[in-house]
Order: C-alpha cells, then structure tokens, then sequence
C-alpha cells in the first residue's frame, strides 16, 4: 500500500478508474441533460444526494476489495450495495408501490435497514453476511405481506426481484465462509 502511494499505483488499476469514473459519469448525466430538456430537473439536492449514494456504493466497494480476496465474498457484497442502492434509490425516485408519496413505501426502507444493521452486527464476516442477507429477505417478504394485507396493494414483482438477490448473496456469502 505504501509503495503504491509513492509510484501512483492507486489509480492505475483499470478498475478503480473505470468504477469512480463511472459514477463521476453518472453524476455528470443529469447535468447534461438538463441541457437539452426540460424533463430533466435536479437541484443542487439532488446531485448532493445523488453523490452521496453513488460515492456510499464506491467508498462501500473500496472497502469490500480490501477487506476480503474471495471472490464470492466481493460478489456477494456487490449484490448487497446494489440491492440497498436501488430499493433506496426507486423507492425515493418513483415509490415501489404506487408513487413516492405513498405512505406504504417507507416500510421498504426497513430491508436495507437490516441488511445494513445485520452486516454491522456481524462485523462485516462471511457468517454474519448470510444471517444479514437472509434477514433482508425476511423482511422483504414480510413488507410485501404486511401491504398486500394491508389492502394497499401487491409488489409481488419487486419481492422475487430483490429477494432473490438477498438470497443469492447468502448463497455466495456462505461459499465464502467455507473458504476462509
């Protein structure tokens, strides 16, 4: 890591720079199409928020490549910061169910919520990541149930989606605790 730091190496990894290029990309997407339309409106907020999320996921991989060699460890975690960045990201953009403004969508936020919660828990270990993954898809399932009972509709869609995730990061979560 030193001797990185003296000859440059950090940013000489091709992933590296294609990762926060990407999101420096992403960031910079709005801003150009604001250009050219009206349909596209961010404020200062909203890039604010934005590089906050994007930079979280790109801080969160950094940290993912360091911490673990395995592959299914860095796979798993993968699935994980894209499973909290979209649930988060969809349910403040359009709402999951129905729009943004309903109500019933806060009860989405409770899933990143314990994965993020368990992941802590479990000191960010292969163990602790399966429990915390398998506990994020209880929930998802759980907020479907309680909504669908609830009268306020049936997110069955997003459900498979995103529990699935859950469950194949557990899966590759559980590879890595058996090699490490």
């Amino acid at each position: 890591m030193v001797e990185q730091a003296k000859t440059g190496g950090m940013w000489r990894n091709p992933w590296r720079l294609i990762g926060w290029g990407g999101i420096l990309g992403l960031l910079l997407l709005p801003a150009v199409a604001m250009q050219f339309t009206t349909e596209v409106n961010w404020t200062g907020g909203d890039f604010l928020f934005a590089f906050l999320m994007l930079g979280s996921v790109g801080l969160a991989v950094e940290l993912t490549v360091r911490a673990n060699p395995a592959w299914s460890y860095r796979a798993g975690m993968g699935i994980v910061l894209a499973a909290c960045f979209l649930t988060i990201w969809i349910n403040l953009a359009v709402g999951i169910v129905g729009s943004e403004d309903n109500p019933v969508n806060a009860l989405f936020f409770l899933v990143p919520l314990t994965a993020i919660a368990g992941s802590v828990l479990g000191g960010f270990r292969a163990g602790g990541m399966v429990i915390a993954t398998i506990l994020a898809a209880i929930v998802q399932i759980a907020v479907m149930l309680y909504i669908w009972v609830a009268g306020a509709g049936f997110p069955i869609g997003v459900t498979v989606f995103f529990g699935t995730l859950w469950l194949v990061a557990a899966g590759l979560f559980r590879q890595a605790g058996r090699r490490g």
